[in-house]
């Protein structure tokens, strides 16, 4: 049985690429995010393609299965409805959800792969 969603009040601060914030029924969520963090000691650029996803093999790895059991549920629902009166959210991450009711199934990714590059030495 599905339920009503009821919310009186969100505030969400912050909000990244690829996060969701859904309130209701769902049957499918898939964020998914990859990113390239560059920092450098100076800002000068070689090409303006210099870092590409497809240079780094983090990106195109597959994740592990995961193994998983179905295990039967038998839910009642004494109260038709999911009552929220206030929530207060700081941060939804990339790749994150933030959901208020039901939902079938979820599978979230994120990449992330940070690069530092400097002229000197930072730890001499």
């Amino acid at each position: 049985m599905d339920r009503t969603s009821i919310v009186q009040n969100v505030e969400i601060i912050s909000m990244v690429s690829a996060s969701i914030f859904e309130v209701g029924d769902t049957r499918i969520l898939t964020p998914s995010s990859r990113a390239l963090a560059v920092q450098r000691q100076e800002s000068t650029y070689v090409e303006p393609d210099e870092h590409t996803f497809d240079q780094y093999p983090m990106f195109t790895f597959p994740f592990p299965k995961i193994e998983h059991e179905c295990i039967p549920v038998n839910t009642v629902h004494e109260v038709p409805a999911i009552h929220v009166n206030s929530i207060k959210v700081i941060g939804i991450a990339a790749s994150s959800a933030f959901h208020i009711g039901k939902t079938d199934y979820v599978s979230a990714e994120a990449r992330v792969k940070h690069i530092r590059q400097f002229t000197v030495d930072p730890y001499e």
